[in-house]
C-alpha cells in the first residue's frame, strides 16, 4: 500500500469521526426534510450510547443543513415548588429544595446538589444564569425555561436567526470536503506537488474563514457559549476535519435552549409521530412510579396551553394505533402504542401499564 493511500485512509476514518454528534441522551436533534415541513427524528440511543451520551450520525455531503439538536432544560419544577432532575434513562428523580447555592455548572454538566445532569450546550444553564441576575428563584428560572423552550414562537425564531448567522458556514464546509478529498488528490496526481501546496493553501484560507465565522458567532450571536465557540475556531484552524463540520458543530448551540416540541410545532408538523408519542408519554405515566407521575402532572399544563394555541387537546393524540397490518392484535399499550394478543393484560416494555382494547 502506497504513502498516498494509506493518507486517503487516514483521512477518512478522521472524517467519518468527525461526521458524529455525541450528544446527551436527553438531547433529541431533529433533521429538516429537504422538502415540506415535517422533521426527522434523530435519537442519540439508536446506534450507539454509552451512560450520559449517544451517537447521531451526520449527512456525509452536502452539510447537513438541516440540523436541529435540541434538548429540554435540565430541571422541572412540580406544582408544588419541588426539583424533578431527567436522568439518562428518561426517568425523574426528585429534589426537595434548591437554591442558588445548589447549582453550579461544570464542563458539559450541570450540578444540582450533588446530582449531575448532561447538558449538550451551556446556553440552556445560561437562561437560568441571566434569571438570577435579575432576581429570580431558581423555580421561576426554571419555569421561564421551559416556556421559552415549548414556546414554538420563540422555537421558530431561533430556527430563523440560526439559518441567518450561520450564512457561509456550511459552504465552507462542502469546500472543504471537496477540495481535500477530491480537489487536492487530483492536483497532487495531475500537476506535481508544488502546485498541490498551493491549493492546500486555499484551503487553509477557507479553514481560516470558517475559524472566523465561529469567532463572529461566539461574539455577537452567541455570547452565552463564546468560549466554547472559539474552542471551536481555534480547532478549526488547525484541524481540516473539524472545520469540514463546523456547521453542524455549532447547530447544538444555536438550538441549545429550545425542545424539540416547540421546534416541531413552529412548523405546523402536528402529525409527527415522536410528538404524538412524547404527549402519550406524559399522558400515561408509568405504574408504581411516582415521580414520573409528578413529572407528568408538571408538564401536562404547559403541554395543553401550547397546544391550544393550534386548536388541539392531548387528548386528540391519545387515540389507537393503526393495527391493519396485525390480525391478531386485539390490545394496545396507551404510552408505546405495542400491539398485543388477547391473551395479555399489560404491557411489559412500560413496566406494566395496563393494556386498551382495540376497537
Amino acid at each position: 500500500m502506497s504513502s498516498f493511500t494509506e493518507f486517503v485512509i487516514v483521512a477518512l476514518v478522521l472524517f467519518v469521526w468527525e461526521s458524529v454528534l455525541w450528544l446527551p441522551l436527553r438531547c433529541v436533534a431533529l433533521r429538516r426534510h429537504w422538502f415540506g415541513k415535517c422533521w426527522k427524528i434523530l435519537d442519540p440511543r439508536n446506534i450507539f450510547a454509552t451512560r450520559e451520551v449517544g451517537m447521531v450520525p451526520l449527512l456525509p455531503l452536502p452539510p447537513d443543513v438541516g440540523l436541529a439538536p435540541c434538548q429540554s432544560p435540565p430541571l422541572l419544577v412540580d406544582e408544588h415548588g419541588a426539583f424533578l432532575v431527567e436522568s439518562a434513562d428518561g426517568l425523574y428523580g426528585l429534589i426537595d429544595d434548591l437554591s442558588w447555592d445548589d447549582l453550579r455548572d461544570e464542563p458539559h454538566h450541570l450540578v444540582a446538589a450533588g446530582v449531575r445532569i448532561r447538558i449538550g450546550s451551556p446556553r440552556c444553564v445560561a437562561v437560568l444564569r441571566r434569571a438570577k441576575r435579575r432576581g429570580a428563584t431558581p423555580q421561576d428560572a426554571v419555569r421561564l425555561a421551559w416556556r421559552m423552550a415549548l414556546s414554538p414562537g420563540n422555537a421558530g425564531r431561533e430556527w430563523r436567526r440560526w439559518k441567518l448567522a450561520s450564512g457561509l458556514l456550511g459552504w465552507y464546509g462542502l469546500l472543504l470536503v471537496l477540495g481535500f478529498f477530491i480537489g487536492l488528490p487530483f492536483v497532487y496526481m495531475y500537476f506535481g506537488s508544488f502546485p498541490a501546496v498551493w491549493f492546500a493553501l486555499w484551503l487553509w484560507l477557507l479553514m481560516g474563514c470558517t475559524a472566523g465565522h465561529l469567532w463572529w458567532l461566539g461574539r455577537r450571536v452567541y455570547p452565552g457559549v463564546r468560549s466554547t465557540l472559539r474552542m471551536d475556531a481555534l480547532l478549526a484552524l488547525l484541524v481540516p476535519f473539524h472545520a469540514m463540520r463546523a456547521y453542524e458543530i455549532a447547530s447544538a448551540h444555536a438550538m441549545g435552549t429550545i425542545h424539540p416540541f416547540g421546534l416541531i410545532l413552529s412548523s405546523g408538523d402536528l402529525d409527527n409521530p415522536w410528538l404524538g408519542g412524547m404527549i402519550r408519554r406524559f399522558l400515561h405515566p408509568l405504574p408504581e412510579m411516582p415521580d414520573d407521575a409528578t413529572a407528568c402532572a408538571a408538564m401536562m399544563p404547559m403541554l395543553a396551553r401550547v397546544l391550544a394555541g393550534f386548536g388541539k387537546t392531548p387528548d386528540d393524540f391519545d387515540q389507537a394505533p393503526d393495527a391493519s397490518n396485525d390480525v391478531a392484535a386485539a390490545l394496545y399499550c396507551p404510552r408505546c402504542h405495542g400491539l398485543y394478543r388477547p391473551d395479555v393484560a399489560r404491557c411489559s416494555d412500560c413496566r406494566g401499564m395496563a393494556l386498551r382494547r382495540l376497537r
